[in-house]
């Protein structure tokens, strides 16, 4: 970019401000090359440093691993293929004896008890229900019964609390949920 450059008489004719202004367009242009200039350094010595650790890679004898490396890397991956054999054989054992598993597991009598289990916790609270309110109707009908009644009422609730507790678990066994409980 050829500048020209103003006459002596055309500095008289500036003021200050536009003088500050050319001086200002002038430093921020050199900023813009400065820093042009350094990215440009950053890169080349980027380059530089790259080119010297590949071409120092390459220098040692032609290989990266020694004969006696790779014999040994060898030998563990023949170790490690006898190893996934020996899985392979056992997983298809498994497999084989997984369906006989199943039909024994389905065929035993636990499912079966905990139906029955089940059924008789459901049992115990219709019993437990049926009770309470024959003693409340009782009570009604006795005069002064009311404090038996709740002092039995409250032994009746504890009894039908801990009989929901032992169906909820057993239902839990069913769906194959953790019954270990803090």
């Amino acid at each position: 970019m050829a500048r020209k450059e103003p006459a002596p008489e055309e500095d008289n004719e500036l003021t200050e401000g536009q003088r500050l202004s050319v001086l200002e367009k002038g430093v921020n242009l050199n900023r813009i090359f400065m820093m042009l200039l350094a990215i440009l350094i950053v890169v080349t010595l980027a380059v530089s440093i790259t080119i010297a650790i590949i071409s120092s890679m390459t220098g040692k004898k032609g290989s990266l691993a020694s004969a006696a490396e790779i014999a040994d890397l060898q030998a563990k991956v023949q170790e490690l293929r006898a190893d996934l054999e020996l899985t392979r054989t056992q997983l298809e054992r498994v497999n084989r004896e997984l369906p006989a598993l199943r039909e024994t597991l389905n065929n035993s009598s636990a499912p079966a008890f905990q139906r029955i289990l089940i059924e008789q916790e459901k049992g115990h609270q219709e019993f437990i229900k049926g009770v309470k309110e024959g003693m409340y109707d009782l009570a009604r009908m006795v005069p002064g019964s009311r404090t038996w009644l709740e002092l039995y009422a409250e032994r009746m609730d504890k009894a039908a609390t801990f009989s929901r507790e032992r169906q909820r678990q057993l239902q839990r066994l069913d769906t194959g949920e953790i019954l270990i409980e803090p």
